[in-house]
């Protein structure tokens, strides 16, 4: 029997992992694949992460990767979950996949786990198995003829790869713009499904745009305090880690590189597809979003006497807002076969692989009810959700307070 399981070896198990061995609690990591596995098997060649150096520390550990505002290649990132666990010596047991939890009348948890007759016993549960397991593709997709190659974000690994011919990405948030660049880099003709995606300069004022926002506390918002629902399931701002310092991303910067543009997929039929004529509205809203995070910044400097003695705000061409985007239609039908595509690529996002866990304990998306990382079930709590407890769960800056948050309530639970 064991104190405690951490389900998922990635950065949020990694970090539970460490506060629970920090406060002397018995546990064990169990972990599917490898340690970071999605950040191995799920990204492509030139994939860097898209929060600078400076915000991407684990608890108990300031890691070398690279320059404090350079953005760490997605392999680095790995290396560094690797080491992680090896210098604090976590608990982590790699190639055992978790199949079913189930609570016991004692109040204690049985997680079965592929091949294995016994189950292994703890006496409370952390979920950190992630929202990006499964690759999210529409049921449309099936209507897309046979010849059509279909990948994933999950399974896009270079343009290289790919047959020739055009290539259709389906999904505009950071994946689809950054793999839309990445094809055009190499020549490719891209078309692109846009959508509602909010954008945001990736410098301002001399520094990477996170190091305005996140002082002034922008990633520490509590969920609580957000009212709207839709803004908690959000795509995360459309913008680039790659380069030097990275770059800004905006539809109208891709249709100037040679992207072609088209509103939302609605309909297949075959190798016809129809769109929204959405295209100019999503140009606007990303326009509208990044002004308003700049405006955010110079306005919060200026309340607190700080506007004087900063730089000019930069020339950025892929900033610059579209003089009408209200004007903008795209085309609303396309056939595969005129336009030469032999590829689309899903850019749809993922959902949680949850079927393991029992039925009731999930929402109508398929994830773990939770408060603040904390269950209705004593002993089992989360952590590596958005929003869990702020904006910033859902990414590596939040993790070391979630889970030292979460580690607590495991504590109180193994002490009562």
């Amino acid at each position: 029997m064991h104190e405690a399981i951490v389900i998922g070896a990635g950065q949020a198990g990694l970090a539970a992992s460490w506060h629970l061995a920090r406060r002397g609690i018995e546990h064990v990591v169990l972990e599917r694949a490898g340690i970071g596995d999605t950040w191995r098997t799920q990204r492509w060649d030139s994939f860097t992460l898209n929060t600078p150096a400076w915000m991407n520390h684990l608890p108990g550990i300031e890691a070398d990767l690279g320059p404090r505002d350079g953005f760490p290649p997605g392999t680095a990132w790995v290396g560094h979950l690797e080491e992680y666990a090896g210098r604090f010596g976590l608990p982590v047991r790699t190639g055992i996949e978790v199949i079913a939890l189930k609570r016991i009348p004692d109040g204690t948890f049985a997680v079965r786990t592929r091949g294995e007759d016994e189950p292994i016993r703890a006496r409370a549960v952390i979920v950190a198995s992630g929202v990006q397991r499964e690759p999210r593709i529409p049921a449309l997709a099936a209507d897309l003829p046979a010849e059509i190659l279909q990948l994933h974000t999950a399974a896009y690994r270079s343009p290289g790869v790919l047959p020739p011919g055009a290539v259709l990405v389906v999904g505009a948030a950071q994946s689809g713009g950054q793999i839309v660049e990445d094809l055009l880099d190499a020549g490719r003709v891209v078309h692109l499904a846009t959508s509602r995606v909010p954008r945001v300069r990736r410098r301002t004022l001399g520094r990477d745009t996170l190091e305005w926002l996140v002082p002034a506390g922008f990633m520490d918002l509590p969920t609580e305090r957000v009212t709207d629902p839709a803004e908690r399931h959000a795509p995360q701002p459309l913008t680039s880690g790659v380069g030097r310092r990275g770059h800004t991303l905006s539809l109208q910067w891709l249709e100037a590189r040679g992207a072609r543009l088209l509103g939302r997929l609605r309909a297949v039929d075959g190798g016809r597809l129809r769109f929204d004529d959405d295209l100019g509205a999503n140009i606007r809203f990303g326009d509208e979003t990044s002004a308003q995070a700049t405006r955010n910044i110079v306005e919060g400097l200026a309340a607190v006497g700080l506007e004087g003695g900063l730089p000019a705000l930069e020339d950025d061409p892929a900033d610059v807002p579209h003089p009408d985007p209200d004007a903008v239609h795209g085309p609303t039908h396309l056939d595969l076969a005129d336009a030469g595509i032999s590829t689309v690529i899903w850019a749809t996002g993922f959902r949680p692989s949850t079927a393991w866990l029992p039925a009731d304990l999930l929402d109508e998306r398929g994830a773990l009810r939770h408060a603040g990382g904390v269950t209705a079930v004593p002993g089992l709590c989360a952590i590596g959700f958005p929003w869990l407890r702020t904006r910033g769960s859902g990414i590596v800056y939040g993790l070391g307070r979630d889970a030292e948050a979460v580690v607590n309530r495991v504590t109180e639970h193994l002490a009562g």
